[in-house]
């Protein structure tokens, strides 16, 4: 009911009164004013004209659905947390429980996010978009790792559409502005022999930073960095889940064939020489292509090698990229 409220106070170019939203969504007036609080006390400003009604001045910073969802073609089941351990673990617990194929859980602040190789991923509430985005597609085992070329698609146009800016996607799981961190993805697995129960995607997008600290300084930024100025996170955030289901849409119904020629012109590692380690294990060469089930393929000295995402970490030879 708050997004329907407040889509009605967006689209309006004056105010709205309390009998006329209560019509519109057969609902009563008190229940229209309970509402009305309620969106206050989470921030928005909403002024209540005299003999006029309500005008909606602005929204509040948060990822709540009844916000996110006021920018996307279609309502989407979103699953927000004020605080979390990481929303990839709210995400395969949720799986377990919620029938649909495609939803989002989203957190304002996490206390043990998680990157992978079992790094962390840290950020300070209110300046990153953490989320996860839980999908259960009739696919193969085999074929669930390529999922990431589809979330680091959808990344990567939400990106173009809110800041005109053109990322690149390092493989498996990074999105990056030159020689730096956008967007790291962790992708989590539930799976028999024959089919995919359900995948998590936890994406970390850095947005509204102006500043890192420590090691990650010098190989991390964030869209206000690139930008110049903030971004919207709630229609920041409204952009990656329209892009990444439409990414996601593509891959369920297309293949890999359908999403590789689009991950070619964003690779930020095709034709690139580049070290792969593996364990102990470092090989270099040039990263030629990319396989049906998402793996690297590299050309060395020794000829033609390919890797699973599970098992590598890349670097480029003189930077991160």
């Amino acid at each position: 009911m708050k997004t329907e409220i407040l889509k009605i106070l967006l689209e309006a170019t004056e105010a709205v009164s309390g009998e006329e939203i209560s019509k519109q969504l057969d609902v009563s007036r008190a229940g229209v004013w309970k509402h009305i609080q309620a969106l206050k006390e989470d921030g928005c400003i909403i002024e209540a004209q005299t003999n006029r009604g309500y005008k909606l001045h602005a929204l509040p910073d948060l990822l709540k659905p009844e916000y996110v969802n006021l920018y996307l073609p279609e309502e989407e089941l979103i699953i927000w947390y004020q605080e979390t351990d990481s929303t990839n673990t709210q995400g395969k617990m949720l799986a377990k429980k919620k029938k649909e194929e495609f939803f989002v859980v989203l957190a304002e602040h996490q206390s043990g996010g998680k990157g992978r190789l079992g790094r962390a991923w840290v950020s300070n509430p209110g300046e990153a978009i953490q989320m996860s985005f839980v999908v259960k597609p009739l696919l193969p085992p085999s074929k669930a790792p390529a999922l990431n070329f589809a979330i680091a698609l959808g990344v990567c146009e939400a990106v173009q559409e809110m800041c005109s800016v053109d990322v690149k996607i390092k493989w498996p799981n990074d999105v990056v502005f030159g020689a730096k961190k956008l967007c790291g993805i962790l992708t989590e697995m539930s799976a028999d022999m024959d089919k995919v129960d359900y995948l998590v995607s936890g994406v970390g997008v850095n947005v509204n930073q102006q500043s890192f600290a420590g090691e990650i300084e010098q190989r991390a930024v964030s869209l206000r960095m690139i930008a110049g100025d903030a971004v919207d996170r709630v229609k920041m955030c409204a952009a990656l889940i329209k892009h990444v289901k439409s990414m996601y849409n593509c891959y369920v119904e297309g293949g890999m064939e359908a999403l590789m020629p689009l991950y070619m012109k964003r690779s930020a590692i095709l034709n690139s020489e580049i070290t792969v380690s593996c364990g102990e294990e470092r090989y270099t060469g040039v990263c030629t292509g990319f396989g049906e089930n998402g793996e690297l393929i590299i050309k060395t000295q020794n000829g033609e090698r390919s890797f699973l995402a599970g098992e590598v970490s890349v670097r480029g030879m003189k930077d991160y990229v």
